[in-house]
Parts: structure tokens; sequence; C-alpha cells
């Protein structure tokens, strides 16, 4: 089962901290899964291995 779902927030942990939301989930041959993630800023998807994902942290008071 995806450790993620569409529509939730997280943040790339290999790399920046960028962060995004989930838009497409795809299960691998080997049984593993690959998210495609709307990044703020790049104006495309970014597709990301589970283990490089991370729910996004919510900063309190940020606009």
């Amino acid at each position: 089962m995806a450790k993620f779902a569409v529509g939730e927030q997280v943040e790339n942990v290999a790399n920046d901290h960028e962060s995004g939301t989930v838009v497409a989930v795809f299960p691998t041959v080997d049984g593993s899964f690959r998210y495609a993630v709307d990044t703020e800023g790049y104006g495309t998807l970014q597709f990301f291995a589970e283990e490089k994902l991370a729910f996004a942290v919510t900063r309190q008071g940020a606009t």
C-alpha cells in the first residue's frame, strides 16, 4: 500500500526540501511506488521514489 495519497503535502527530503502536492501514485513492477508531485515554483510535475519523500511539516503562523 502506498505511503502517500493524492492531495497530500510532501517534501523531498533528499534534495533542498522542496515541497509540493501529490497528484498521482504509480506502482512499479518491483512492488514499490513512485509519486508525481506538483512542486511549488516549478510549474511542472516531478517524479519521486517513496523513500525520497516525507510528509510536509506544517508551520504554524505561516501564511
